[in-house]
């Protein structure tokens, strides 16, 4: 209705309205004008104090705006000035009045013919730059020298863009040579950037090419950091596929293709690696080029044009490149990663199928195992963990290349391996029955076909007679081992058939080679189970029960490859190589653990049947101690005084040996063992019979120990004390064995006790030698039960092997050999008087310089005697050390 009392026509009005209508319609125009005048009253009264506010910022807009004027006008006034003096400064005269500071005419004509010509000059020096940057960056590609090609592409674009810019000069027209070089080293940035794509996509890639060429498309194409990464992934994943590919003009073998693209696959992980993580060499580059040390960009160029440098304005001659590249965080890094690792596994189901549907062969496969063996597999954990990737995920060859060698395997049949244990069952069950044993001297008799015939066999694989005799393996034993080995091979040799199938799937086949493993433990243990029910107590059925189940393992090599896969298989088992092992380690180890049972039903029969209790007298008294003790050697301690140059001689007596009782006994002991298990006990049952032995016999010696007779003679408690040191040294006890340890200890500090502290003191070093020359000269005689130089040197219970070793019957005459110093090497000396040879070994027991140890029966010796018979032997010592070809060390 406003609207329409606004746009009213007076004259239409009149002529179609009443006096009394008009009348209305002046009336709403007028109250419309009052309104409108209030609300405009209203409005400006309440703006009011805005619009003088804003009087006031105007104001000082206004002041602001003339301020900032002036100060441009003296700025460029300055510029002017100094643009005039071509900083030469400001030349001022003594004498000049203060405020004069302006130069003569002729001074500013001067310099500005002097700025022209450096101008001149230095246009000419850029020029000159121009045409010698072509060449240069020519030579930088040729040498791979990519980031330099690229830091002097862009100083040739950043001279030649200052010569553009003053293109309308009257020096620039003159040389149009400017623009036209310019024009040369434009397509510098194509060629640049495509030797660096060309670079990249190489199948081997060294860390600081690779970090040149990503320098290179940061400086080019000043892109961040991501971009360039994607750029990296996506070359390296066609150096994948033209690894893969076979080119008519350099044609490849399917290995080397296979090869080649596992290296670019694991090389690019490792580029990322070392070149894009944190405090990567990229970076560190970077940070070089950003530091204020680095050289100008003018350093590149050839010392000729390096001496035109100071006719180069400074933002020429200083200019070189900037980078404002951020770290690149993990969680991108990863993310990228991630992208470039899901393309290359369909690239990898696709193509590099394809390339492995072309090995016809084994032997192939097999020489990409060994070549991938032998390349090394890296480990990426750390970066995986870092990059929080999935664990493995980098592993190429496991996750990629393994289940396609692995493409063709089939289940082995289980009524095969059934029949072919229940068979072995029923066979060492009639050996049981029939309880034929062999006899015990049968094994270490002599035969005809115990040693091999030719060369050939000696070095060949298969289990040697004579070794198998020393374990207790007959004849009956290892046809039972060869019949059964002979099935478990038809097996093997079927399912390698089965395996060589093109068309079978990767799960088939390690189904298949997991089913062959879990069949072969399930049926041991069902053997092992059956066998022990049998609840066996007899000795023999014993031997014949743990004989022909170790023979089992130890003659039978296709068992173990049903755990552990033949190297003709690993080229599909991958990482269950490993796994197998374990299972075999676990199967033998139950194997000998239920072996070991039996083992100690034997070994507790034997000592139940040869106590020491029984064998050994149970008191000590003058009989016993006339009859048991061996005789003592007596010895004569001369010392001399020094001061009063007398000599002081003392005789004492010290045990020699153990007890006759206690020798006796372990000859016995040893008699026994070989009557019942002729062949070379096991360490461990061995290890297992001595801390029986051991504990029987350190009983009896503390009841001894504790005997009124002990306590009151201190002659039993040395010759006791003698017993025991001589027991531990055999024996080999140790800290290891603590519980034995000490409890020897303290039986012998008992026996210390009983002993006078001053007397102990003088002979303990003498005890000490006895024992050791003791215990030499019967470690050949009790060779059954000391343990082997394993053992001496690291503990018996650091044996945790019922398995042979390899030459187990052989005693070494070193202690550089694989067993213990069975038989020391005899000495070898020149004839001489008995009583001689007994003042040598005397005097060799003493160590201290004062004190001097000779024999009771020791007669009188000449002077010259002893020089001529230590010239004897040592002609003697070096007369052997030449025939054996060892040092004279051997024969003291």
């Amino acid at each position: 209705m406003t609207a329409n009392l606004l746009n009213l026509n007076v004259d239409t009005l009149f002529e179609q309205h009443s006096v009394s209508e008009i009348d209305a319609v002046q009336k709403r125009i007028q109250s419309l004008v009052e309104n409108k005048r209030e609300e405009l009253r209203t409005h400006v009264g309440e703006r009011y104090r805005d619009l003088l506010q804003a009087a006031d910022t105007i104001a000082a807009m206004q002041t602001s705006a003339g301020t900032l004027i002036e100060q441009v006008q003296r700025v460029q006034a300055n510029c002017r000035s100094l643009n005039e003096q071509q900083l030469l400064g400001f030349q001022s005269t003594a004498g000049q009045d203060a405020g004069s500071g302006s130069v003569s005419e002729g001074a500013l004509q001067q310099r500005s013919a002097k700025r022209k010509l450096q101008t001149y000059y230095g246009t000419l020096a850029q020029i000159k730059l121009l045409t010698a940057l072509p060449e240069l960056i020519w030579t930088h590609l040729d040498n791979e020298r990519f980031y330099a090609a690229a830091e002097l592409f862009v100083f040739s674009r950043h001279i030649s863009t200052g010569l553009q810019l003053d293109g309308q000069s009257a020096l620039m027209q003159k040389l149009p040579v400017a623009r036209k070089q310019w024009e040369i080293l434009r397509p510098f940035h194509v060629t640049i950037k495509q030797a660096v794509l060309a670079a990249l996509e190489r199948e081997q890639l060294d860390p600081d090419l690779a970090v040149d060429c990503l320098q290179s498309l940061l400086l080019l194409d000043k892109s961040d950091l991501g971009a360039v990464l994607l750029t990296f992934l996506g070359l390296r994943s066609s150096a994948f596929l033209n690894c893969l590919e076979s080119r008519s003009s350099e044609p490849r073998r399917v290995k080397e293709r296979i090869l080649a693209s596992l290296g670019v696959l694991n090389s690019t992980v490792e580029l990322l690696d070392k070149c894009l993580l944190d405090n990567g060499l990229l970076f560190t580059r970077l940070a070089e080029c950003a530091a204020s040390t680095c050289p100008p960009s003018i350093n590149r160029m050839e010392s000729s044009e390096r001496q035109l440098a100071h006719l180069l304005p400074d933002i020429i001659a200083g200019f070189r490149p900037q980078f404002e590249v951020a770290q690149l965080p993990p969680e991108k890094l990863g993310a990228s990663l991630q992208q470039w690792l899901d393309k290359m596994n369909a690239l990898a189901a696709t193509h590099l199928q394809q390339v492995f549907a072309l090995v016809s062969s084994m032997q192939t496969i097999q020489d990409i195992k060994a070549a991938a063996r032998m390349n090394g597999r890296p480990d990426f954990g750390r970066l995986e963990q870092q990059l929080q990737l999935k664990h493995c995920q980098l592993d190429f060859y496991a996750r990629k290349y393994v289940p396609l060698i692995n493409a063709r395997v089939r289940e082995i049949i289980r009524s095969s391996w059934a029949a072919a244990m229940k068979q072995a069952y029923e066979q060492v069950l009639a050996l049981i029955e029939d309880g034929q044993s062999q006899p015990a001297h049968q094994i270490w008799r002599e035969q005809s076909d115990d040693l091999p015939l030719s060369l050939a066999a000696a070095l060949s694989e298969q289990p040697k007679r004579l070794a198998n005799r020393t374990k207790g393996y007959d004849l009956a034993t290892m046809e039972l081992s060869r019949q059964f080995d002979g099935q478990l091979a038809d097996i093997i040799q079927e399912l390698t058939v089965m395996l060589q199938e093109q068309t079978t799937r990767a799960e088939d086949k390690l189904a298949l080679i997991k089913f062959l493993r879990e069949t072969a433990k399930e049926q041991l243990t069902d053997y092992l189970t059956s066998l022990k029910g049998l609840q066996l107590r007899e000795r023999p059925a014993l031997l014949l029960a743990l004989r022909n189940s170790l023979a089992l393992v130890e003659l039978c090599p296709n068992l173990k490859l049903c755990f552990c896969q033949p190297a003709s298989w690993r080229q599909w088992t991958g990482n269950l190589t490993g796994s197998g092992i374990e299972h075999w380690q676990r199967i033998c180890g139950l194997i000998e653990e239920e072996m070991l049972s039996f083992w100690l039903l034997i070994v507790d029969d034997v000592l139940a049947g040869h106590s020491c209790e029984e064998k050994l007298p149970k008191a000590l008294n003058h009989e016993v101690v006339l009859s048991d003790f061996a005789l003592w050697q007596t010895l004569t301690l001369e010392q001399r005084d020094e001061e009063q140059e007398q000599s002081v001689q003392s005789t004492i007596r010290i045990p020699s040996q153990p007890r006759l009782s206690l020798q006796t006994y372990l000859h016995q002991l040893i008699q026994a063992l070989n009557q019942a298990v002729p062949q070379t006990l096991p360490t461990k049952v061995l290890h297992a019979f001595n801390q029986r032995l051991l504990g029987q016999l350190l009983s009896h010696y503390e009841r001894l120990a504790a005997a009124e007779c002990t306590k009151a003679s201190q002659n039993i408690a040395l010759q006791l004390y003698f017993d025991l040191k001589f027991l531990e040294r055999v024996f080999a006890i140790t800290r290891e064995e603590r519980a034995l340890y000490e409890q020897i200890h303290m039986q012998q500090n008992l026996l210390r006790d009983c002993i006078d502290p001053f007397d102990f003191e003088l002979f303990a070093e003498h005890i000490a030698t006895h024992v050791a020359r003791a215990s030499a000269r019967l470690q050949g005689e009790f060779g059954v039960l000391t343990p082997a130089t394993t053992a001496l040197s690291q503990g018996a219970v650091a044996a945790s092997s019922l398995a042979h070793e390899s030459d187990p019957n052989v005693l070494c005459l070193s202690s550089s050999g694989s067993t213990s110093l069975w038989f020391p090497l005899l000495p070898i000396v020149m004839p001489q008087a008995t009583g001689g040879s007994a003042i040598m070994e005397e005097k060799s027991l003493s160590s201290e310089p004062v004190e001097k140890v000779t024999a009771t029966t020791t007669p009188t010796r000449k002077s010259g005697g002893s020089g001529a018979r230590k010239g004897d032997a040592a002609k003697s010592k070096s007369g052997a050390a030449s025939f054996f070809g060892m040092s004279q060390e051997w024969f003291r």
